[in-house]
C-alpha cells in the first residue's frame, strides 16, 4: 500500500524521505530517550467493522492478537529457536508492549474494543472505514492510541499499516482482514503475524527488500542484509541474493506465519526512534490499559496506568 501511494503522490514520497532522514540521524546519534529502552507500553483500540456475522470476531480472538503482538515484539516466541545460527546474534529480545485501552478518549470505561455493523461490503478497502457517519468507525485520538481496524479488505489483501506521515491523522493505524486476525483457521496466516508485520510498518519499518527488485535499495536497518526480493511460503535456509544470505524469516518479509520469527535489534532501534519522534503521544498518554496474562491457561485482566510504574 505504501509503495503504491509513493508512486502516485510525490508529496507522500517527500514526507517519507523526511521520516527516513530523521530516523537515521536519531539512531546514529543515539538521541532518543533512555526511557524507551524499558519496554514502552502502547494503548490499543480495536475497531471491528463487520458486514457478515463471521467478520464480527469474538473477544477471545481479539485478545489472542494482543498476546501475539506482545510475544513477537518482545522475543518471547518459542520459534526463535528456528533462527539460523548466523542471524541469532541480531535477535531483538527486549521491545514494545501492547495492551487494550480501558478508557476511551472521553474517559469512559471500555475494553478497548469497538464494534460497528456496516452495510458496506469489503469496507476495509474503502475510505469510509475511517468515518462513523459513512458506515465505518472513527479513530480514537491517533496521537494517543494505536488504532487497529478489523475489516474485510477483499480477497487479495491481508492487511496494511500506515507509515508515519503517510496519511492524515484520522487514518493512521493498521487495518487487518478478520480472516487473518489473532488465532484463526486461515491457512499459512494463523498466528497473528499479519498484524505483527503491519504494526512494524506503523512503527517505521520497511520490507527487508525495500520493495525494489534490485540490490541498490536498503530498508534503512544496518543489521538486516541487503535483499533483492521478497520470499513467500516457507523457504529452506540458506537463501541468498545481493551477495549474502537473506533473512527471509524476518517479520518484515512475506513468508508464512510459522516461518517468520524475528525482528532484529536494528529494527527495534528504528521502531523506538519512530515512537520517540513521530508517535510520542503513545508514550505520554496516561490511558489505563487492560493487559493479558496467561495463568494455567486462564486469561486474567490487569489494569494499570500507561506507562506502567513499578511500586
Amino acid at each position: 500500500m505504501l509503495d503504491k501511494q509513493i508512486g502516485s503522490d510525490a508529496s507522500v514520497s517527500q514526507r517519507i524521505f523526511g521520516v527516513n532522514q530523521v530516523l537515521e540521524k536519531l539512531i546514529e546519534k543515539n538521541q532518543y530517550k533512555a526511557s524507551l529502552r524499558t519496554d514502552p507500553n502502547i494503548s490499543v483500540v480495536v475497531h471491528v467493522v463487520w458486514n457478515n456475522p463471521e467478520e464480527n470476531l469474538d473477544d477471545d480472538t481479539i485478545l489472542s492478537q494482543i498476546e501475539a503482538l506482545n510475544r513477537d515484539f518482545n522475543g518471547r516466541n518459542d520459534d526463535l529457536a528456528d533462527v539460523p545460527e548466523e542471524f541469532k546474534p541480531f535477535i531483538a529480545r527486549q521491545g514494545i508492549r501492547f495492551c487494550l485501552a480501558s478508557k476511551d478518549p472521553q474517559g469512559a470505561p471500555t475494553l478497548g474494543i469497538v464494534r460497528v455493523k456496516t452495510d458496506l461490503q469489503s469496507i476495509g478497502t474503502k475510505d469510509e472505514l475511517f468515518f462513523s457517519e459513512l458506515g465505518g468507525s472513527d479513530a480514537w485520538d491517533t496521537h494517543r492510541y494505536l488504532n487497529i481496524w478489523v475489516a474485510n479488505t477483499g480477497e487479495f489483501i491481508t492487511g496494511f499499516g500506515t507509515f508515519p506521515e503517510q496519511v492524515e491523522a484520522e487514518r493512521q493505524g493498521v487495518v487487518i482482514h478478520p480472516k487473518y486476525f489473532g488465532k484463526n483457521n486461515a491457512q499459512n496466516y494463523n498466528l497473528g503475524r499479519v498484524a505483527v508485520h503491519e504494526v512494524g510498518h506503523y512503527l517505521g519499518l520497511y520490507h527487508t527488500w525495500d520493495n525494489n527488485a534490485n540490490c541498490n535499495s536498503d530498508d534503512g536497518v544496518p543489521d538486516t542484509p541487503l535483499q533483492q526480493h521478497p520470499y513467500e511460503g516457507c523457504p529452506a535456509h540458506p537463501q541468498s541474493s545481493c551477495g549474502s544470505m537473506d533473512m527471509f524469516m524476518n517479520f518484515m518479509d512475506y513468508v508464512n506465519d510459522d516461518c517468520m520469527v524475528m525482528f532484529t535489534q536494528g529494527q527495534m532501534e528504528r521502531m523506538l526512534a519512530t515512537i520517540e519522534f513521530f508517535r510520542p503521544g503513545l508514550l505520554n498518554s496516561e490511558i489505563p490499559c487492560v493487559t493479558i496474562t496467561e495463568k494455567e491457561q486462564d486469561i486474567d485482566f490487569i489494569i494499570y496506568p500507561n506507562p506502567a510504574k513499578s511500586e
